[in-house]
């Protein structure tokens, strides 16, 4: 039960991405998406990297 509903959590942002893809492509803005989303994909993988720093020094 617990699977499904991290699926149905993921479908959901990947579709409202997909929908903020669409808007921005239609407004002549994807290149400015993209960026922003690398952006954010970059922040997320950096916070990731320090919690597992974390619990790697802290098992220790």
């Amino acid at each position: 039960m617990r699977g499904l509903m991290w699926t149905m959590i993921g479908a959901a942002a990947a579709g409202y991405l997909l929908l903020l893809a669409r808007s921005a492509w239609k407004q002549g803005e994807i290149r400015q998406f993209l960026r922003s989303l690398a952006i954010v994909f970059a922040l997320c993988t950096l916070v990731a990297g320090a919690v597992l720093a974390a619990m790697l020094l802290d098992s220790r």
